[in-house]
């Protein structure tokens, strides 16, 4: 059953880690090679393939947008943001690329939002719809998690929803860092999606909660406000 929405005035603060910020600048961030994939850093020259992939909208309607890309603009706006210095230590997302071709971005994922409706760094990921069902968004995913885990970390104060606590926690405690607790890291879905939560479970995330939210969703009439449910997922990375 769906529980109430995230209610931010209401997060708690505990101490956890997390990687430390400002992270990798872009031309500082190594390039992944996997058995059939490419992942590396975003550049400037991924704007026409990010717009192809923004505008699929068997691809958007699964994201917070819900509808293609009105214009070329709009997915710069997109693409200028990561690029950007601000976009820079607040994300950490990679292009997904076939190795036969590392300058074509098939797909773009990873750390989009460092302060998720739950308060913890969240992932994300789309992929254009000729590479569904294909396994490569697992295969992007474990790789990707990979990096994540490797980046340096320091411990921090994270304002979080009480539910992401949930369930059995390592916690260790010292005279200098107090009480810490795992670090998470969380994926959202829609309750319809079934496949990406099936991706999120084969690399390590498990089910914890879910909740409703109002979203819009295309209509005749040019859109409306539903209520949604949103399976959440959480990964500990010091823990997988």
């Amino acid at each position: 059953m769906a529980e109430a929405p995230p209610v931010p005035d209401s997060f708690i603060t505990v101490r956890s880690t997390l990687p430390c910020l400002p992270l990798p600048l872009i031309p500082e961030r190594p390039w992944v090679t996997t058995e059939r994939l490419v992942l590396r850093p975003l550049a400037a020259s991924d704007l026409e393939a990010m717009h192809e992939l923004r505008t699929q909208s068997e691809v958007m309607i699964w994201t917070s947008a819900g509808k293609p890309d009105s214009s070329l603009d709009e997915t710069k706006v997109k693409l200028d943001y990561f690029l950007s210095e601000k976009g820079n230590q607040k994300s950490f997302n990679y292009a997904i690329c076939f190795k036969e071709d590392p300058s074509k971005l098939i797909g773009l994922g990873g750390c989009h939002n460092w302060s998720s409706s739950l308060g913890w760094p969240e992932l994300g990921y789309m992929f254009r719809k000729e590479a569904w069902g294909q396994g490569i968004a697992t295969e992007f995913l474990k790789a990707w998690l990979g990096m994540w885990k490797a980046l340096p970390r320091q411990v921090v104060e994270v304002k979080c929803d009480e539910r992401t606590l949930r369930g059995a926690d390592a916690v260790y405690e010292n005279k200098e860092e107090g009480v810490v607790v795992e670090e998470r890291l969380m994926a959202l879905t829609t309750d319809d999606n079934e496949k990406s939560q099936n991706i999120l479970k084969k690399c390590g995330f498990e089910h914890f909660l879910t909740w409703k939210a109002r979203e819009a969703k295309p209509s005749k009439d040019g859109g409306e406000m539903v209520w949604v449910d949103l399976p959440s997922f959480r990964y500990f990375p010091g823990r997988n």
